[in-house]
């Protein structure tokens, strides 16, 4: 490989360093999935129990254990389990498979493909918002999207030896949530080998052996925390695995219709959806057929199948990668937009090569207008950020509705934060961003180099998105406002709640001192609830306890997206 694409490489793995790195502990947990993976690491480092351990008191793990011991082994070398902690592995676990993406697609498409499509990766906000998150979903992904592409190079070699790495990392995937960490990249390489011409039974029991490898981990991690968590470990994973897949969760579980996997990949894929539409409109529609020419609709088909089975070998891998998964999350009655991000590589490649033809033909006009356009964006939230600056935009804006109170807040923490002379030259990125599209635009350089100015311009509004505005608004949202409440009245010692789900924010910011009151029958103290169950509360444990209302919250939980109550309880 040249030395030019090597440097390419370690460029963007140290781009993307500095992009997500700096700011992931910038902003408070503010939903209740970040602080629900985070507290299991906190309750392993304060139990001493890696296997299975409990927080809230009763409650264990939904996933396996991988993300959960990557947090509290970099915990441990902090010193205490924290927002940036807890978010650093799904960084890593990105760039990580961002370095290995990018030599995998230059060897085989070319380096302004394979930066183009970093650089696409970086900037979508699906995958840079699950970058930065303390979620299961970018160390799954990661070791996914790395062991395909190895799996691929093994078949390139010919399928000798063993592939250790890639059963290594899929026994990671699985670890990390579930057996379609092994299952996806099997199924994936054991269609391509197919439809390359391998025999079925050849193919079948080599990737049998290679799927069964790789989840010996995950069977081992199994069998230990059933002898600790015993029928309720078992029922929760069965849930997990097979009640998810058939729709028969015991709670709600992201029912969703097929059409919706369509639209999360359009919203998934924002700010380069919006190029992707932009470019429609330079093509030659009359030129454009979705089947090759042919008498009869039979033989359209055939001759459709035929150019899809003897493309080249890498197009054809990355078309049965994107198709198989979005197919198999078309299945279940369960779908999430993070179901999908294993498909997002793949996708940005095929996605870079359609760009670069596109900025090879006749389309300065096109890639110049959309310069101009992302150049005005970063006008506009420099605009709108110094008319709030300047106190400029009333509070009777936001009428007296039920979000009013929030929205009032986050216009007040921008205005009033006192930020660092650092956090003043981010804020001024995407101005300077927007001048150097404009002279871009204005300059006599290449459609490429203006195609990649840009994905610059995309990256310098996301970084003074994560850097600034972002850690400032969602301060508002986070339920630490509520614990600093809680802590005026119980500052050592459990703190109940009283709902059939978990505080999750609120119980990791009060280091996991939460219980729930009715398993714990406790004598006297301290309940948290939200409004919408005051009156199943009071119906519940009247008969038990004087209760006494002392606080409600003026904004709404993040955990229950209601207002809070705090109340006193005593037999």
């Amino acid at each position: 490989m040249p030395d030019y694409t090597k440097k390419l490489c370690w460029g963007i793995g140290l781009l993307s360093l500095l992009v997500l790195v700096p700011f992931l502990g910038e902003s408070l947990f503010y939903s209740k999935g970040e602080p629900r993976e985070a507290i299991v690491a906190l309750s392993m480092l304060q139990s001493g129990n890696w296997t299975l351990p409990l927080n809230y008191g009763t409650d264990i793990a939904y996933k396996p254990p991988f993300l959960y011991w990557a947090i509290a082994t970099l915990s441990l070398l902090g010193g205490e389990v924290t927002e940036f902690t807890s978010r650093l592995p799904s960084a890593l676990a990105f760039v990580g498979m961002q370095v290995f993406f990018f030599l995998f697609v230059a060897r085989r498409r070319g380096w302004p493909t394979a930066l183009l499509a970093s650089l696409m990766l970086l900037t979508s906000f699906e995958v840079h918002r699950a970058a930065v998150a303390c979620r299961v979903d970018m160390v799954q992904v990661s070791a996914i999207v790395v062991s395909l592409c190895l799996l691929y190079r093994w078949d390139e070699r010919g399928c000798r030896r063993v592939p250790w790495a890639a059963i290594a990392l899929m026994g990671v995937a699985s670890l990390t949530k579930g057996p379609v960490g092994s299952i996806f990249p099997c199924l994936v390489i054991g269609v391509y080998q197919l439809l390359r011409g391998c025999a079925f039974f050849k193919a079948f029991w080599r990737l049998v052996g290679i799927g069964l490898a790789s989840l010996v981990p995950l069977l081992l991690w199994y069998w230990m925390a059933y002898r600790q968590g015993g029928q309720p470990f078992l029922d929760l994973v069965l849930e997990e695995n097979t009640g998810r897949f058939l729709g028969k969760m015991t709670y709600e579980s992201h029912e969703n219709p097929v059409w919706y996997n369509f639209l999360t990949l359009i919203w998934g894929w924002i700010p380069w959806t919006l190029v992707l539409l932009a470019s429609l409109f330079n093509l030659k529609h009359r030129s454009i057929h979705l089947l090759p020419q042919a008498d009869g609709w039979r033989s359209r088909l055939a001759k459709f199948w035929q150019a899809f089975r003897t493309q080249s070998p890498v197009r054809l891998f990355t078309w049965l990668t994107i198709l198989i998964i979005f197919v198999f999350y078309c299945i279940p009655k369960s779908k999430r937009s993070v179901y999908l991000l294993p498909i997002y590589p793949f996708m940005a490649v095929l996605m870079a090569d359609y760009l670069l033809a596109l900025a090879r033909e006749n389309s300065r006009k096109l890639l110049g207008g959309l310069a101009l356009f992302f150049a005005s964006l970063g006008l506009l939230l420099t605009l709108a950020f110094a008319v709030v600056r300047l106190g400029w935009l009333p509070d009777t804006l936001w009428g007296t509705g039920r979000h009013a109170a929030e929205n009032i807040a986050f216009v007040h923490a921008l205005r009033d934060t006192s930020y660092s002379w650092s956090q003043w030259l981010l804020i001024l990125l995407p101005l300077v961003a927007a001048c150097c599209l404009w002279q871009l635009v204005r300059r006599p350089v290449t459609n490429r180099v203006l195609l990649q100015g840009i994905a610059g311009g995309m990256l310098c509004l996301f970084v003074a998105l994560d850097g600034v505005y972002q850690p400032t608004v969602l301060s508002v949202k986070s339920d630490k406002h509520l614990v600093d409440r809680i802590l005026q009245y119980v500052p050592q010692g459990p703190v109940y709640s009283y709902s059939a789900m978990s505080f999750y924010c609120t119980n990791y910011y009060l280091n996991d001192r939460m219980r729930h009151i009715e398993k714990e029958d406790p004598a006297e103290g301290y309940l948290i609830v939200a409004e919408k169950e005051e009156e199943e509360m009071h119906a519940a444990l009247a008969g038990r306890y004087r209760l006494e209302k002392v606080f409600r919250t003026e904004r709404r939980s993040c955990d229950m997206r209601d207002e809070i109550c705090i109340y006193r309880f005593t037999r």
